[in-house]
């Protein structure tokens, strides 16, 4: 077994960096100015924007009597200026817990799909998950769909060539993102914008994001408890969700964006592509995402500030790579400090000794000011969730970091609604059992040692 430094995922995160730290500075994520006195973007359904009293009348149904207060209007409001993408009304949400869950679902979909495929993922492994991936997806392509990949060069780098040529012989058409050639690639500090997106589109009408890459390391499920040895290759904790529903459009025109920016050509006015959608469920979803590019201004760091400013109740968080800056520790303390429940799980172990270091140099400043902080004992955690309020929720690709934040193309998923809420809040809970939870005096007794090797840490984090 390769050790956590030179283990695939560790380099697929570090990779970029080298490159950026020769040829790039510092930027600081910024939340997009508001106009306070502005309304809200309008809530959608299939047939377009309703008015702003329907619109409120659906929030409220889906918040239910007892999660219905000013405060949480405030939160709601709070994220949607930011957002940019409208709430869409009308889907059915599925929360997938683990690969195999996950896999399953997606596989289904694309079986039963009847005009298009599109995948869009950081790792496209050549292991046997990814070989089956890739042989339902050249069969579908024989069948006569349209089959589409995007792939990350830096993700998937450990992936052959020949992998892809294969598909691409049967007749799928394939990109790959960001190519590591500088003929192809030309500037080298784009080296450091990465696709982190998993997407998957089918005809259309259903969705999935998360956190699940193709790739046998989600094989098996996070409940065999593999614990630290074997966990670092195998039963990964992840959290992916199915979205069927007119919000799938959200999905399938930033899977175009991309495909295009990859130098991919497709006719975006085909109908089929974006399909009229009767309702299939009752939940409001957006698809909040960032084409970073190493811009500045990012939606999703927005998105999450401002859910923490005004969280009133409880926020949960669950994420695999912490390293926020200072600005989020700060609105994560004064969540706490005002009564808010502020929890988070990270991981106890991981494929990169050097960024579990790195979030671990918060863990003193966020226990002090009130943050309860649990770390996964049984299974490496690559999840990246939130819900706030029980009104509120996350599941994507970002991880709270500022790789993620400026430097990544990601993409999350979030549900206004106490429903869908409650079933995040269950699985966070499960995951506690899990976890062993930090007590700050114990915290402080930790060996020098591992102080100083936070200390080190901590100066790479923005690039880990």
């Amino acid at each position: 077994m390769s050790s956590s430094l030179s283990s695939p995922q560790f380099l697929h995160r570090l990779a970029p960096a080298f490159v950026a730290l020769l040829c790039c500075a510092c930027a600081a994520p910024k939340a997009r100015p508001v106009d306070p006195a502005a309304a809200a973007p309008a809530v959608v359904v299939a047939t377009g924007a309703l008015s702003d009293a329907r619109g409120e009348r659906l929030i409220e149904r889906r918040l239910g009597d007892e999660y219905d207060d000013p405060h949480v209007r405030e939160l709601i409001d709070a994220f949607r200026a930011q957002a940019e993408a409208p709430l869409v009304a009308g889907n059915r949400v599925n929360l997938l817990i683990d690969g195999p869950q996950t896999l399953q679902a997606i596989r289904k979909a694309i079986e039963g799909a009847q005009h298009s495929i599109h995948v869009e993922t950081y790792i496209f492994a050549s292991d046997p998950v990814g070989s089956e991936f890739a042989d339902l997806l050249i069969a579908r392509r024989r069948a006569g769909l349209e089959v589409r990949v995007i792939y990350d060069a830096v993700g998937s780098v450990t992936t052959p060539g020949e992998f892809f040529d294969r598909m691409r012989e049967a007749g799928v058409e394939v990109r790959e993102f960001r190519p590591l050639d500088p003929v192809r690639t030309p500037l080298p500090w784009k080296i450091n914008n990465r696709d982190h997106r998993k997407i998957v589109v089918v005809d259309g009408r259903i969705a999935f994001t998360g956190g699940i890459n193709i790739s046998s390391t989600y094989e098996s499920s996070s409940a065999t408890r593999p614990g630290p040895e074997a966990g670092r290759d195998e039963a990964w904790r992840d959290t992916h969700v199915e979205i069927v529903g007119p919000v799938a459009a959200q999905f399938q025109a930033l899977f175009f964006a991309t495909w295009t920016r990859a130098g991919g050509k497709v006719d975006t006015r085909n109908p089929l592509y974006f399909p009229a959608i009767e309702p299939a469920g009752g939940e409001l979803v957006a698809a909040v995402a960032t084409d970073a590019d190493d811009k500045s201004e990012t939606r999703i760091y927005a998105t999450y500030l401002e859910v923490m400013k005004h969280s009133s109740r409880r926020l949960w968080l669950t994420n695999a790579y912490f390293a926020p800056n200072k600005e989020m520790r700060q609105e994560l303390i004064a969540a706490a400090k005002r009564g808010v429940d502020v929890r988070l799980i990270v991981p106890g172990f991981t494929d990169s000794g050097l960024i579990l270091h790195a979030s671990r140099s918060t863990f003193d400043e966020l226990l002090a000011g009130g943050v309860r902080i649990y770390e996964q004992r049984y299974a490496l955690l690559h999840a990246k969730t939130a819900v706030i309020d029980t009104a509120l929720s996350m599941v994507g690709s970002a991880n709270l970091d500022m790789r993620s934040f400026l430097h990544n193309n990601e993409v999350n998923a979030v549900v206004v609604g106490s429903g869908f809420a409650q079933k995040l809040e269950a699985v966070f809970e499960r995951d506690l059992k899990d976890s062993r939870e930090l007590d700050l005096e114990t915290w402080r007794e930790r060996p020098f040692s591992d102080k100083v090797k936070e200390s080190a840490s901590s100066l790479l984090s923005y690039w880990l």
